[in-house]
């Protein structure tokens, strides 16, 4: 029995490595998706995860060091999305919204994974401290954009990091209720709400 519990696993596991590493990823992230759906976070098992995906359980390491990394690798590339827009810079403000709508997006998107991560943070040091450091660096880009404007006199003088950091508090803390609410929020709905904060806040003039 054992023998053949072997066999079937090595061509289980020879056939997930056949499956491309970016669609091996996405499948993960959809399958742990599906699952939060109707258990908390902390109830998931990788052993859950990989069956849902269709993949053997070692192909999960080959991605994430845990389930927690699930989420913060969706934070992280979040993160490289917003970067390369503020690189980008067609302009202050236009980046800023754009930003906005970027994120707005990801939570519409993948509402119960920030959802498990938001749960995750409160009894995971580890998930506490990797959220974290996402949203200095986010804060950090928000602040650079805003100091921009600043200097260029489209922004009034004002203490430029900490209003960066309670704006990108809001956007977490309305995100996050709107996806316990309606995972399927309207998202021009909730962009406009942030973005007229924002605007009226960073750029009055306009």
């Amino acid at each position: 029995m054992s023998q053949q519990c072997g066999k079937l696993c090595d061509v289980v596991s020879q056939r997930a490595a056949r499956v491309p590493a970016a669609d091996a990823r996405q499948r993960i992230v959809a399958a742990t998706e599906r699952l939060l759906r109707d258990r908390r976070f902390r109830d998931l098992t990788v052993e859950d995860v990989m069956a849902e995906a269709g993949l053997a359980r070692t192909v999960f390491y080959r991605h994430f060091d845990g389930l927690p990394g699930v989420v913060t690798g969706l934070l992280d590339e979040l993160l490289a999305a917003i970067v390369a827009l503020a690189d980008d810079e067609p302009g202050d403000r236009e980046t800023l919204r754009r930003q906005l709508a970027l994120a707005v997006h990801t939570f519409r998107e993948h509402g119960p994974l920030l959802l498990a991560l938001d749960e995750a943070a409160r009894h995971d040091d580890a998930v506490e401290a990797a959220y974290r450091a996402w949203l200095d660096h986010t804060v950090d880009v928000s602040a650079e954009l805003i100091r921009r404007g600043v200097e260029r006199g489209h922004t009034p003088p004002l203490p430029v990091a900490d209003v960066a950091r309670a704006l990108t508090a809001m956007n977490g803390t309305y995100l996050l209720d709107l996806v316990a609410r309606d995972p399927a929020f309207d998202e021009a709905a909730a962009l406009d709400a942030l973005w007229t904060v924002w605007s009226r806040t960073t750029w009055p003039a306009a």
